[in-house]
């Protein structure tokens, strides 16, 4: 096991040879001075990211290793800390945390970092690249420190389990609370609420105070740049950083202490003598800001890791190139099979001779089934009219399957499920080949009809790659695709790993009587039964997505990083089909391969040659967007809807069903709880963990006489980890919940202390001296039922789950979060912006490289991947400018975005109200010009912001982030074509006198804006014409645009 020791040892070392060099310059000393404390507990604290917690390794590409402490109470955390250990660099994007002895004058760092175009000239933090070896040394990155670009805020609060002491703070990471109540600056007894043993104070802007019912008051006030509990500054870069380059971070005398009197370093020298060298170039990168050494407190350096490399290493491998030119040799580009869609005993399809395509017209009748019984579409209604006829514009639809190479295994030797931290990607993919096992994936194609596509010419139809949402799959494509079939455009999708339909045994049972009874039984076999999701918790179904998003944040990375894998190679099998070459499939059974690429055997391929390819999707299928587009040279036109970028930012104030359970309750539990309201003689224990991606809360037994006061402990006997918690008396429930950091099955015990008993200050849930708990409670005292077994009634107690015992609101939490972003780089759609054109992927081994004419989605209010995340994404991407004023404005757009409270996206702050005094959102794009169903209700931002929709790129064609509103309080994407039709004729329907006939069924487009199909009209002829038109004309939403041809004539079906 490796200590932090052997770091101390080798820098004491390094700082006794003769030849070891000074510091960079000479400074006096300081009272207060950033923190280089290798000795803290449990983990060092100096500032971070730092070459000084880095080792040499000659096997690395950086010729460095990151040094990670393996001391931990959990396998969990220690496995986390040993696969940090294989990185060659610190994040890219990641926080930048900068520990002082003491604490700071806030308002000197305000003075320094409030500008709304970051200039430099007044900064009291820097980071800049000090790296010889890159183009880009002497940049400096501008840096966001509490600016707005990072919200923190909100909007459920209450969404992280009952009972938490801190469950009413608006944000994961930062106090609110003010323990001191007497103001003496001492921790008396009755003062620590939280049983954590610290005075806390409320990280709150001097001078601020809010109320408690003063939503936004406390959103305006909360710190998220600064930690009083620590001293600690937090640092954020703008845009991601360069891969494999050196950065220093530099603070400068112009901080000052709480004292009002210059920050320092901790040695005699503005640097540690083991980065003198490294720093040399300091005087030489400052001079632009007109500053010098002499102006410098405290220097460090780190360098950053591995990213596009690693791409370029796994794309090239693709294409039999390179280190990895055994991914493409063992598994070439080819479809493996097709699956029947078909009954060929079914009356109707006695003359068919090709079963694996299902014309419109055999699906048609079974569609409008499904579409109502499954996707809400009631008979009837406007949604329902334009779902169904968008499919009108299909030709046929396909499914099949090809074999993908997966760079990490999934069972061990015996076909059990491995840990999800040991599922992950091998480092050093630029110089190992890696080790690979194969993944059967299918994927679902809709083709369009000859009469409105390229197909009439004799040409593959363009093809639009489509990701589907967390937890969905695949079979987005025929339920979404005539949206945009009747654009001329073939569409495909793949199910991510983990994902694909996960529907009830009625649901199934239900499926298949529609299906049977049009003969596409085997349809439903394809569709349902051919997939990557699997049964994650022994209940007898199917989990989909259930480890995509997880604490597990290797393995989160990965899932990333894997999925778009699987994207790519699928585009090079479709970039086979060349026209020429056969594939081995008979399909029609005439005997014959056809061309590959020819589904419906015409003797023409339907999709591949030159046509070009694009990539559509929204939420996860936004970011696998977002993702593949930057790295995937064959795509030259994107759409990502609700994407984001900075992961961490997206994990920490996300809503969206299954992120928090996965992610945060790994995080914060496995949870205790007591809960008594005033009509219970008992007092009911339960512990509540992750189900997969659900939480669980399970009762384990009841306990009587505890009181309001009384002290609750939770041992952990394996790793002596205690967690502890005061009985709260909320409005007559007792409440109290606690954690302690554990492995699965650890056994545990909760002692049940009378009064107050906790050691006053202890940071371990020490009692004091002389006291015994009441009751002991080391055995479940009723039977519970856990993911498939039965834990009898007097069975020892012990966790059911592993979780790292992680409170609300602590530096704890926010450190896990900063290192979550430091892995989750390598799949951050943020960090790989810039390849959509700013900064292209070149692929040595193929000479291409990437760049794609883009159409960046954030919907106004979205905080299931909050909306901060796509303006992070976009400006990162270079589509949102940070620094120069929009003219129309007077400030830049990003700033717009920030003073609009889009950045921010929590209506329940009320930045905005309706007449009835509800918080709203302002409409910053007004696409609508006034005429949805809200009218003058919704603030509109005059002139509308539309950025990069009036200019095209270099290109010739457009880049553009854009902000459609659906709907006032905010939503994660709109509403499909047609529903706030049918909400208007609802709104109207119910305003009407009754016995009046208030024609409410007359209500369409020409009355109400339909975003829906607003937005699917530009996208539509936006990835049509491969991004060289952006439209905003209103024709869209009233569905008549000149570029929309009419459906064509349905055929027979049986052919």
């Amino acid at each position: 096991m490796k200590h932090i020791s052997t770091l101390i040892i080798a820098f004491s070392l390094s700082a006794c040879l003769a030849e070891a060099p000074e510091g960079v310059k000479a400074i006096d000393s300081a009272a207060t001075t950033v923190k280089m404390d290798f000795f803290h507990r449990p983990l060092p604290e100096i500032p971070l990211p730092n070459d000084i917690a880095t080792r040499y390794d000659s096997s690395s590409p950086t010729l460095r290793r990151v040094n990670a402490s393996m001391v931990a109470h959990t396998e969990m955390e220690i496995r986390v800390r040993q696969l940090v250990d294989e990185l060659d660099g610190w994040g890219v994007f990641m926080p930048i945390f900068i520990p002082f002895t003491g604490p700071l004058d806030i308002n000197s760092i305000l003075a320094g970092h409030r500008d709304e175009d970051y200039r430099l000239d007044n900064d009291v933090i820097y980071l800049v690249n000090i790296d010889r070896d890159s183009d880009s040394f002497g940049t400096f990155m501008h840096l966001d420190m509490g600016n707005g670009n990072y919200p923190t805020v909100l909007e459920d609060m209450n969404r992280y389990w009952a009972n938490d002491p801190r469950g009413w703070t608006n944000n994961l990471m930062f106090e609110e609370t003010d323990e001191d109540i007497n103001k003496n600056g001492v921790l008396d007894p009755g003062e620590d609420t939280d049983a954590d043993g610290i005075l806390d104070v409320s990280n709150y802007l001097p001078g601020h105070s809010p109320e408690k019912d003063d939503l936004a008051g406390r959103a305006d006030a909360l710190m998220s740049f600064y930690e009083r509990e620590t001293n600690t500054i937090i640092v954020r870069p703008m845009i991601p950083l360069d891969e494999r380059t050196t950065y220093a971070v530099v603070v400068t005398k112009r901080l000052k202490d709480e004292a009002g009197n210059p920050v320092g370093s901790p040695y005699p020298f503005i640097n540690h003598n083991a980065q003198t060298l490294a720093l040399e170039p300091l005087n030489t990168v400052l001079k632009p800001v007109g500053l010098s050494t002499q102006d410098v407190a405290f220097a460090w350096t780190f360098t950053t890791q591995s990213i596009q490399s690693n791409w370029q290493s796994i794309r090239d491998g693709l294409y039999k190139h390179g280190i990895q030119a055994h991914l493409g040799e063992e598994y070439p580009a080819e479809i493996a099979g097709f699956e029947p869609l078909r009954d060929v005993n079914h009356p109707g399809f006695k003359n068919i001779t090709n079963p694996h395509i299902l014309p419109q017209e055999d699906w048609d009748p079974a569609f409008q089934l499904i579409a109502q019984n499954f996707l809400g579409a009631k008979d009837g209604s406007v949604f329902a009219k334009k779902l169904v006829s968008g499919h009108q514009y299909i030709d046929y639809q396909v499914i099949g399957y090809y074999d993908s190479p997966q760079l990490f295994e999934r069972w061990d030797d015996e076909g059990k499920m491995i840990s999800l931290s040991d599922q992950s990607w091998p480092p050093d993919l630029t110089t190992k080949p890696a080790k690979t096992r194969s993944e059967r994936i299918w994927f679902h194609l809709i083709v369009p009809r000859k009469e409105i596509s390229a197909r009439g010419e004799g040409k593959p139809a363009p093809l639009l790659v489509l990701g589907h949402g967390y937890g969905a799959n695949r079979f987005d494509v025929p339920t979404l695709g005539g949206y945009l079939a009747r654009h001329g455009m073939a569409i495909i999708g793949i199910d991510c790993i983990s994902h694909g339909i996960a529907i009830s045994q009625t649901e199934t049972q239900q499926a298949i009587e529609i299906l049977n009874l049009f003969g596409l039984g085997p349809f439903f076999d394809a569709v349902v039964n051919k997939g990557r999701a699997f049964d994650q918790n022994n209940d007898g179904s199917k989990n989909s997505g259930g480890d995509f998003w997880t604490s597990y944040v290797f393995h989160t990375r990965d899932a990333i990083r894997q999925s778009a894998l699987d994207y790519m190679n699928l585009i090079r099998i479709i970039r086979s089909f060349d026209g020429t070459r056969r594939w081995k499939h008979d399909l029609n059974g005439d005997g014959e391969s056809e061309l590959a690429g020819d589904f419906d055997g015409d003797g023409v391929i339907d999709v591949g040659g030159d046509a070009f390819i694009g990539m559509f999707g929204a939420s996860l299928g936004g970011i696998m967007s977002s993702v593949v587009s930057a790295l995937e040279p064959e795509i030259s036109v994107t759409v990502p809807i609700a994407s984001g970028g900075a992961l961490l930012d997206i994990g920490a104030r996300s809503f969206q069903g299954g992120v928090p359970e996965a992610v945060i309750l790994r995080m914060m539990g496995p949870l205790y709880l007591g809960t008594q309201t005033p009509d219970d003689e008992q007092m009911r224990i339960s512990t509540i963990v992750p189900n997969v991606n659900s939480a669980q809360e399970l009762n384990m037994a009841a306990v009587g006489g505890v009181q309001a006061g009384d002290f609750v402990v939770v041992e952990n006997l394996r790793n002596g980890v205690r967690g502890c918690s005061y009985v709260a008396d909320d409005n007559g429930t007792l409440r109290w919940r606690a954690a302690a950091d554990s492995n699965n099955r650890d056994p545990v015990r909760i002692l049940f202390y009378e009064g107050d008993a906790m050691l006053l200050g202890s940071k371990d849930c020490e009692t004091k001296a002389g006291v015994s708990p009441r009751k002991i409670l080391d055995s479940f005292e009723q039977d519970v039922w856990w993911q498939g077994q039965l834990i009898n009634r007097f069975t020892p107690l012990h966790t059911l789950a592993e979780g790292l015992g992680i409170k609300r609101v602590t530096p704890r939490m926010r450190r896990f979060l900063a290192i979550g972003q430091m892995v989750l780089d390598n799949g951050d759609p943020a960090v790989f912006g810039p390849g959509l054109g700013k900064k292209p992927v070149v692929y040595a081994g193929t000479g291409q490289k990437t760049g794609a004419n883009a159409l960046v989605v954030t919907t106004v209010g979205d905080m299931n991947v909050p909306a901060n995340g796509g303006i992070t994404q976009s400006r990162a991407a270079g589509f949102i400018d940070y620094l120069n004023p929009d003219p129309r404005y007077g400030k830049p757009a990003n700033q717009v975005l920030i003073d609009t409270y889009t950045a921010e996206a929590v209506h329940t702050l009320k930045r905005f109200t309706d007449s009835d005094g509800n918080g709203i959102h302002m409409d910053v794009e007004n696409f609508s010009g006034g005429t949805d169903i809200w009218g003058d209700e919704v603030p509109r931002l005059d002139p509308p912001l539309r950025l990069g929709m009036t200019k095209k790129n270099a290109s010739g064609g457009y880049s553009a982030s854009i902000f459609p509103y659906p709907i006032p309080t905010g939503q994660h994407g709109f509403p499909f074509p047609g529903v706030l039709i049918d909400e208007a004729r609802k709104i109207c329907s119910d305003a009407c006198a009754e016995g009046e006939d208030c024609e409410c069924d007359k209500i369409d487009a020409t009355q109400t804006f339909d975003v829906g199909s607003y937005l699917f009209n530009m996208f539509g002829r936006f990835l049509s014409t491969n991004g060289t038109e952006l439209p905003t004309d209103m024709c869209m939403s009233l569905d008549n645009c000149s570029f929309l041809k009419p459906a064509p004539e349905p055929r027979e079906p049986g052919q």
